[in-house]
Formats: C-alpha cells, structure tokens, sequence
C-alpha cells in the first residue's frame, strides 16, 4: 500500500498514484535530507517516534566520530565510490557535494575533489596523479571477498604508484 521511490522516478511515481498506490518520493543530497527522508518515511508509515529515535541515534554517532577526529590532522582523501573490478577504468569518487563528501568531512578527511560541485566524478588517473591523496577509500557494496581476490583489487592501485595513499599502503577497500 506504500511504495517507495527515488524523486526522478516521476513516471514511475505517476502510475503509482493513478493506480492508487501511496507513494514516497525521496532525493538524497545531504546528510540532513537523508535524515529528512528517515523521520518522513517513519511518519508516512506510522512509526513517527522510532523515525525520530533513528535519527537522534544517527546524529549522535555522527557527532561522536566529529569529537574523535577533532584536532587530528586532516588527509587528503579520495572516496572511491566506484571501478571496475581488476581494473582502473570506470573510476567514479565522491565530488564535493552529497552525503558521501559529508561524512568523509565528518571523519576528518579532506577530500580531494571537494572542489567539484557534484556528488561524483569520474576522474582520469592522471588526474589522480594529480591530486595526489594521501588515503584512498574505496567502497563496495556486499561481501568482502577471499584474500587473494582482496590483494588483487588492492594491488589494481599499483598503477599510480607515485600517489601518496598508494606509496605509503594507505588504500583501504571497505565492503560492507
């Protein structure tokens, strides 16, 4: 009786609600649109009190990793949000606008493309070389793999061996 939706899906969002169906439409930017989206999802579907639970529980853990990091220096990082698998080609990072660029601001990087005012980029590895990030983050959806297919993602990195992050092993692969 809910369907849930991202806000361009509007034919979708159209059909559903000539069909009847109630229909969430939500846009993630930032972090505070996200949290937006939780206590309006937990009110829509009745659960208005956990929704705002949810998100003080958030917002407390957020504040929690600010206080960690504060005074510490600051990397600079590059979020990795997306590759081919083996490869360097296809490489998206996170730009300077969006939830992901917030929360690496949270956790005490800087990031490198903090510049480019779009939620992500699709960066040449000269470019890479360029902004040289002293850490690389890069996150990927799912199971950690074995340890031999883990080394050869990470070792994909070898390419740029004159970056910083991967000079020094600070490349780190989260999955999850």
């Amino acid at each position: 009786d809910l369907v849930v939706l991202y806000g361009s899906q509007s034919e979708l969002e159209g059909q559903f609600t000539r069909a009847g169906i109630r229909v969430y439409a939500y846009r993630h930017g930032g972090v505070d649109s996200i949290l937006q989206a939780i206590r309006d999802l937990a009110r829509v579907t009745g659960h208005a009190a956990e929704g705002e639970r949810v998100v003080r529980q958030v917002q407390s853990q957020l504040a929690a990793v600010g206080m960690r990091v504060r005074g510490q220096q600051r990397p600079r990082t590059m979020l990795v949000i997306g590759r081919d698998a083996g490869a360097l080609r296809g490489v998206y990072v996170s730009g300077g606008i969006g939830f992901l660029h917030e929360l690496l601001d949270v956790a005490g990087g800087d990031d490198v493309f903090g510049d480019i005012k779009r939620e992500a980029a699709q960066p040449s590895n000269e470019t890479m070389i360029v902004r040289a990030p002293d850490v690389i983050i890069e996150l990927h959806p799912g199971e950690q793999p074995a340890a031999d297919a883990l080394q050869k993602e990470r070792a994909s990195w070898n390419l740029l061996a004159s970056v910083p992050a991967v000079r020094t092993g600070r490349v780190h692969l989260l999955y999850g």
